[in-house]
């Protein structure tokens, strides 16, 4: 089955067949939770740093200070994983200087994120962040690979996407997510 990861949302799984998908991160983080043992995956697509005051329609997933505690406690809840066995990793979150991003929310979400999971004792793995692109992530629950297909943002000379890197739990950072080309 595929999911897809809405701006401020989020989808859990443990099928070995799904795949969980969001479109777009430019100023929003990806964050993305994944249990080897279990062969289940967590996504949110953080759009915002801090809540002040969450209306009818808001998830926890939209904001960067309780996104991290909330996919940690679905994940624990839904598939009974340990905070020790998560791998973690992070995507998007577009640097402001020369993006056209005065607010700098990008750089603020993963500066929050990075902070909220250390504060809770999360150890992560900084996979794709940063830069000038928008980034469409596709996760498959099966392996842990996300596939990360990167774009040119609008305020960019048109120089061509580049190909999607493939990202997974054998990456060269050790414990966490890392690149695989």
């Amino acid at each position: 089955m595929e999911h897809v990861v809405g701006i401020g949302g989020f989808a859990v799984s443990g099928s070995p067949d799904d795949v969980i998908k969001t479109f777009a991160l430019s100023t929003c983080v990806g964050l993305v939770y994944y249990s080897m043992r279990k062969r289940a995956m967590a996504m949110a697509h953080i759009q915002l740093p801090v809540c002040r005051s969450m209306s009818a329609g808001d998830k926890p997933s939209r904001f960067a200070d309780m996104a991290p505690e909330f996919l940690l406690k679905e994940m624990q809840h839904k598939y009974a994983v340990t905070p020790r066995e998560i791998l973690i990793s992070l995507y998007g979150g577009i640097d402001g200087k020369g993006a056209g991003d005065c607010f700098r929310i990008g750089e603020k979400n993963l500066q929050v994120v990075k902070d909220t999971l250390r504060k809770l004792g999360l150890v992560y793995n900084e996979v794709d962040t940063g830069g000038q692109e928008s980034r469409t992530l596709v996760a498959y629950t099966s392996t842990g690979i996300v596939e990360v297909i990167k774009r040119p943002m609008a305020f960019r000379s048109p120089a061509g996407p580049s190909g999607p890197a493939r990202t997974g739990p054998q990456g060269p950072a050790g414990r966490g997510i890392g690149f695989l080309r």
